[in-house]
């Protein structure tokens, strides 16, 4: 496990600087944390802007375009809750649906093996998001009890976001996505922790933008949840630092490191 930092942009170059000296880049089982996912730094917003000038000049999406795949933020900024469902669902998914760019689709939505949406006892589809979000709500509210009850409610399994969906994806090869799971905890401080599982995780192209909108949906969750920002910590079964993307190579990538 790596050293904890604080935010989402010197905890990616610190993953990336290890990955480096891994053998082959790459590395099984790698694991950090955030301790403050919900701040970007003058250090944080500094790599960010040089991988976003390193990524524009090599063809790759930037950090923000990355992010919006698992939070899209001016959604939510300017509709509210509400608002941002709709948006995503109406106006941004027919643009990311055929692409791995749509998981923010697979958590607030859940379709049966031919396509069909999942209802929920209203009718209307299932927003697992959501549900998550009033269940974290009401233990909020009501969690002023018992120790026993509020550390029941931490394993409380309704606190778990898939995005691997089995009936979906079981076929599908490699590039496939990437973010198998989320999950949401409540601490005695009353701070929400998110851990996220990713299968395969690859440094150059994904996971600064990926730190970056996971630390956004945990923001959304708290502030909806009306509770405070834990940390994040990320798990990668298999992570990679590329040789190559889009146009860059090697060196190129190795000097965009040096930030």
């Amino acid at each position: 496990m790596l050293p904890e930092r604080d935010g989402p942009g010197v905890a990616w170059l610190a993953a990336a600087q290890y990955l480096q000296t891994c053998p082959g880049r790459h590395a099984y089982n790698l694991i950090y944390a955030i301790s403050r996912p919900g701040e970007l730094s003058n250090a944080d917003r500094q790599i960010i802007k040089n991988y976003d000038a390193f990524a524009v000049k090599h063809g790759l999406g930037t950090a923000t375009t990355v992010a919006n795949t698992i939070f899209p933020l001016d959604s939510y900024r300017s509709g509210g809750t509400d608002g941002l469902f709709n948006a995503y669902h109406q106006e941004v998914y027919s643009r990311v649906k055929k692409g791995w760019g749509n998981y923010f689709d697979r958590m607030t939505r859940r379709r049966h093996s031919n396509g069909q949406f999942i209802l929920d006892q209203d009718g209307a589809p299932l927003n697992p998001l959501k549900s998550l979000v009033q269940k974290l709500r009401r233990r909020v509210e009501t969690g002023r009890g018992p120790k026993g009850h509020y550390e029941l409610s931490v394993a409380d399994e309704g606190y778990e976001l898939a995005t691997y969906l089995p009936e979906r994806d079981k076929l599908m090869p490699r590039g496939g996505p990437c973010l198998s799971h989320v999950s949401f905890k409540l601490d005695d401080s009353n701070a929400i922790r998110l851990t996220a599982f990713y299968r395969s995780h690859y440094y150059v192209e994904r996971a600064l933008g990926n730190l970056i909108g996971l630390a956004r949906l945990q923001t959304f969750v708290a502030a909806e949840a009306g509770c405070h920002i834990g940390s994040l910590t990320c798990i990668a079964a298999s992570a990679y630092l590329e040789a190559t993307s889009g146009s860059a190579h090697k060196a190129e990538i190795d000097g965009c490191l040096l930030s």
